[in-house]
C-alpha cells in the first residue's frame, strides 16, 4: 500500500469498492436499454491500474492482469464477430479480466456463463408468460419483448461479485 495505516486501507477499500459499484451500473444500464457504455467499460479497466499501484502490486503482476484482460478482449472480439455476444459485453468482460488476472479468470468466466444461461432461461420463461401483459412503452416491455437479446451485463456483474473476495487486491486489503 502506498500509504500505511487506516488512511491507506480506507483509500484502497474505496478504490476496490468502485469495481463492484461500476458493475452494478453496467448491469442496470444493460437491463434498461441493452447497452453498456464504452466510457463505463474504460473506467472499469483503467481503475484497475491505480488500485493495483495503490495496493502495492509489482509491475509483473500488473502486466499479467492486463494480459488477462487483453486475452479476454481478443477472444471476445472473435465471439462478437460470430454474432455470439454483444460488443459492450465483450469490453466489460475484458475490463473485468484486468481485475481477475489469469488466476481468477476461469472462475469468473464459468460464473458468467452459468449466470448468463440462467438469466436467458428466466427471460425466456418471463417472455412467454408476461410479454402480452406489459405496456409497450415501458423499459420492462423492451426487456420482456420477443427479442432474443439478453442483458449479459447482469451475468458479468454476478461473475464479478463471485470472484471479488478471491481477487488478490481484496485479499491484500484484508491482510494488511
Amino acid at each position: 500500500m502506498i500509504v500505511d495505516g487506516d488512511t491507506g486501507r480506507l483509500i484502497g477499500a474505496l478504490l476496490i469498492f468502485a469495481f463492484p459499484c461500476l458493475l452494478v451500473i453496467a448491469a442496470l444500464g444493460d437491463v434498461m436499454g441493452f447497452r453498456i457504455s464504452n466510457r463505463l467499460n474504460l473506467v472499469v479497466a483503467l481503475l484497475f491500474l491505480p488500485t493495483a499501484i495503490w495496493m502495492g502490486s509489482d509491475v509483473v503482476t500488473i502486466l499479467w492482469h492486463l494480459g488477462a484482460g487483453a486475452t479476454v478482449l481478443i477472444a471476445g472480439i472473435i465471439l462478437f464477430s460470430l454474432g455470439m455476444i454483444g460488443g459492450g459485453d465483450v469490453k466489460l468482460m475484458a475490463a473485468c479480466g484486468c481485475w481477475t488476472g489469469f488466476a481468477a479468470l476461469p472462475l469468473f468466466l464459468i460464473t458468467v456463463a452459468l449466470a448468463g444461461g440462467l438469466l436467458a432461461i428466466i427471460l425466456l420463461l418471463l417472455r412467454l408468460i408476461l410479454s402480452k401483459r406489459i405496456p409497450e412503452a415501458s423499459s420492462l416491455a423492451r426487456l420482456l419483448g420477443r427479442s432474443r437479446d439478453v442483458p449479459y451485463g447482469v451475468a458479468i456483474a454476478v461473475g464479478g461479485f463471485v470472484i471479488l473476495p478471491r481477487l488478490p487486491l481484496v485479499q491484500a486489503l484484508f491482510s494488511a
